[in-house]
């Protein structure tokens, strides 16, 4: 039965539309159209999740400020798929509870490559890009200390300041003393790698373990960089397991194009250039911490 509008006109029944319309095709139209819970899931928009550690930023309306230019670029190569939506975390724990959860981000981006490379080894992420050059962490002294070698640091039961337990930085440099037979040394550790070295500049502590950053600035000051850690792999961007093989090689391509493509906004995240990252880099470095 037709209805009657509001100003007093007939209103068109959606069966006589249809019929009026054509009916079954324009039925059929209607129908594509209406969502379904697929569609629905497809234009989900993907998330990308970014810890820097425990040198970062701490301010999550920074971080999402600072990666969403990031999110959207890669985004675009993306045709067809939905929008990226950057989520930040702060703490590396809390990150890696939402990396190992049962529903995975679709990206991952992180400084802590320890940690990384367990969600590679052991949660099936696929690792797309790394920053080029490979990460060292450095154990500094200040100027006129008495010790010259991880040995004599070894020997003095020197105290040595790393940062986090969770930090790639302390994996990395618990490895070194391993591989130098230089494990009679008390460790104790503080949040914050700046911290380290001013807490050596004060007297704290005989040797610091600090990211190389931090290093460059230490001994542009009169500071000595007593020795370094074997080189790793260095801040990535992963895959999770459920991107299929055309978006990562999608991706992957897309990340590396931003070496010539987009370079301020490389600069803009602390990076150099990408390389292609493979799953051995990973496997290497947790070969090297023990983890």
């Amino acid at each position: 039965m037709a209805r009657t509008s509001k100003d007093g006109g007939r209103a068109v029944g959606r069966r006589e539309f249809l019929g009026l319309c054509g009916g079954g095709g324009l039925a059929l139209a209607l129908d594509a159209h209406a969502e379904s819970p697929r569609k629905v899931a497809a234009d989900k928009p993907w998330r990308l999740l970014v810890n820097e550690a425990v040198t970062g930023e701490s301010n999550l309306f920074i971080l999402t400020a600072r990666y969403q230019p990031f999110a959207e670029y890669v985004g675009a190569q993306l045709r067809g798929k939905p929008t990226i939506g950057v989520e930040p975390v702060v703490d590396i724990r809390r990150f890696l509870v939402l990396a190992q959860s049962p529903t995975k981000p679709q990206l991952v981006f992180g400084k802590s490559v320890n940690q990384l490379a367990k969600l590679v080894r052991d949660e099936g992420y696929q690792p797309l890009v790394r920053r080029a050059d490979p990460y060292k962490a450095a154990f500094i002294v200040a100027k006129d200390s008495p010790i010259r070698t991880l040995a004599d640091a070894s020997r003095a039961r020197a105290k040595i300041i790393m940062p986090d337990e969770s930090a790639a930085t302390t994996a990395v440099a618990r490895a070194e003393l391993r591989v130098q037979n230089a494990g009679a040394v008390q460790i104790v550790h503080t949040r914050y790698q700046e911290a380290v070295a001013q807490q050596i500049a004060n007297g704290f502590a005989q040797v610091g373990v600090v990211n190389p950053t931090i290093a460059r600035k230490w001994t542009q000051e009169g500071g000595r960089v007593l020795a370094e850690t074997q080189p790793v792999v260095n801040w990535s961007v992963l895959a999770a397991p459920a991107v299929g093989e055309q978006d990562v090689a999608l991706l992957r391509n897309a990340l590396l194009a931003m070496n010539t493509q987009a370079q301020p906004l490389l600069t803009g995240l602390g990076i150099k250039q990408w390389a292609p990252a493979e799953r051995q880099d990973y496997l290497a470095l947790l070969d090297y911490t023990k983890e």
